[in-house]
């Protein structure tokens, strides 16, 4: 097994993020998964029990990743009251109750908490994570 953070392609541009996470001891996974993300504008990336295919993690988090075009929308259930929302490219705003507008642009990143959903509006082409932080 190898592992570098160059990119490989001349064709592709690469977009690399490290996202650190307690790991659960009492929990056991697989120790090399492998995720190719799809052409979806939602995905689930990582789960404590590997659902819809996902990563299986040793915490209770979900990792979504989104992908919309301009004026796109996705609505996502959330599993308990605290997410962080990142943009990695494009503007973003969320529409949640009795919360005020406000756009996230690349490279922008939001706490949102007390929701038990949340839809997400693309301003520009977007891709973003959401990271459901249920406790």
């Amino acid at each position: 097994m190898s592992y570098s953070e160059h990119n490989l392609s001349k064709d592709k541009s690469l977009t690399r993020m490290q996202i650190w996470l307690d790991a659960c001891p009492e929990r056991e996974n697989a120790r090399v998964q492998k995720l190719k993300l799809k052409e979806a504008t939602h995905q689930l990336l990582a789960s404590p029990d590997g659902s819809q295919h996902s990563l299986q993690l040793r915490q209770q988090v979900w990792l979504h990743h989104i992908e919309l075009a301009k004026g796109e929308q996705v609505n996502l259930q959330l599993h308990g009251p605290r997410a962080y929302l990142q943009s990695i490219h494009g503007t973003v705003h969320a529409l949640a109750h009795d919360a005020e507008k406000q756009a996230l642009t690349c490279g922008d990143g939001a706490f949102i908490r007390d929701e038990a959903n949340i839809t997400l509006v693309a301003d520009t082409p977007l891709r973003a994570l959401l990271i459901d932080l249920p406790v």
